[in-house]
């Protein structure tokens, strides 16, 4: 997610999602296969090597993958991992996955997974970092928007791809599709600058900007997620090509056990994953920490849910993907849908957790 508190090491390095991804982090289009460099699945001296292609960059986005890493959970369990990097000039993680250049991907949004499979590739998930996905609309307490009736007549500043989900959380309202889209880049400032009624946002990166500047969330501005306007979706998924789950199952399940371990420890003190993004896995991105420590805890709701606090977290559930999942996506046009009970597997969270809630 782009990092907007102090923009000026961000200025020569200005890294914006793929259009569409500040709405519902849909509408992505096709894959470009292109890899981003292979590795053998098996290193020596009885380590695992597993590469992992990110949807964005190296930022405090994948906490709990840094906290794992730096604190040696994958190294416990005999695996190497590289970590390739995301963002404006990398292919798509799926791309890459389906071209051969990584063992897993982590598409940011959800219909990245769902295009790919709809493309042809035998993809599985079997993890999600965030339970619902932090897409939402930002409005000021002049015009506050609390709910999908309230963009009736709004002027509404977003990003390129987003206006079917807009629509589609009118339409599920059952209100008239009575508003004016003005195509905004991925600053709020438009919004403060009086351009528009209602910007098009991560929960978790743009409101950090207000705050920035002395307003006061639920007071001065709202945050009201398409979740809570009846789009909910996972984001963060974790998948891989079939084949190759068969094959490396028990590779996964170690990889999955570690992963939980560093976002169970991210819950417990956000700065720490802030730090590795900005001293370590970021360092070269010219973060800033006060904003990646704010970006964490925000993000840290998100990857929670009623199914992670009785089964653990990233659990994904085929019910709620063919049931609630599917049903905005249809609203919003995008079909065709697959077997949910197809492409999820939830057997590699079953054998990590081992009818435990946590690792």
């Amino acid at each position: 997610m782009v990092d907007l508190i102090d923009p000026s090491p961000w200025s020569r390095r200005r890294l914006l999602r793929t259009a569409g991804l500040a709405g519902l982090g849909l509408a992505l289009g096709p894959s470009v296969l292109a890899a981003c460099g292979g590795g053998d699945t098996a290193g020596g001296g009885g380590t695992t090597s597993v590469r992992v292609a990110l949807g964005w960059i190296t930022n405090v986005e994948f906490a709990g993958f840094w906290i794992a890493q730096d604190r040696g959970y994958y190294a416990d369990e005999g695996l190497e991992i590289d970590f390739l990097p995301g963002g404006p000039n990398a292919p798509q993680p799926t791309a890459t996955l389906a071209a051969g250049g990584a063992d897993i991907a982590v598409p940011v949004a959800m219909q990245a997974f769902l295009s790919a499979v709809n493309e042809g590739n035998d993809f599985v998930t079997y993890g999600a970092m965030f339970q619902s996905a932090p897409s939402a609309v930002l409005s000021l307490a002049a015009r506050p928007v609390r709910s999908a009736a309230d963009l009736v007549g709004a002027r509404v500043l977003g990003q390129q791809g987003v206006q079917p989900y807009i629509e589609a959380a009118m339409r599920l309202a059952g209100v008239p599709l009575d508003y004016t889209f003005i195509p905004a880049g991925f600053e709020p400032s438009p919004l403060l600058e009086g351009q528009g009624d209602v910007y098009t946002c991560f929960a978790t990166n743009q409101p950090i900007y207000l705050e920035q500047q002395g307003l006061v969330a639920d007071r001065d501005f709202f945050v009201t997620t398409y979740e809570s306007m009846g789009l909910p979706q996972y984001a963060g998924m974790l998948c891989s090509q079939r084949s190759w789950l068969d094959a490396n199952r028990d590779t996964v399940v170690r990889f999955m056990r570690a992963t939980v371990r560093g976002w169970q420890d991210n819950a417990a003190d956000p700065t720490v994953a802030a730090k590795l993004a900005v001293n370590d896995f970021g360092a070269d991105l010219g973060l800033n920490l006060d904003q990646q420590i704010r970006e964490n805890q925000l993000q840290i709701d998100f990857t929670t849910s009623e199914l992670t606090r009785s089964s653990g977290l990233m659990r994904i559930d085929p019910a709620r993907v063919a049931g609630p999942i599917y049903t905005a996506f249809q609203a919003a046009g995008v079909t065709p849908l697959p077997d949910a009970g197809r492409i999820v597997d939830t057997s590699v969270l079953d054998d990590v957790f081992a009818g435990g809630s946590t690792v």
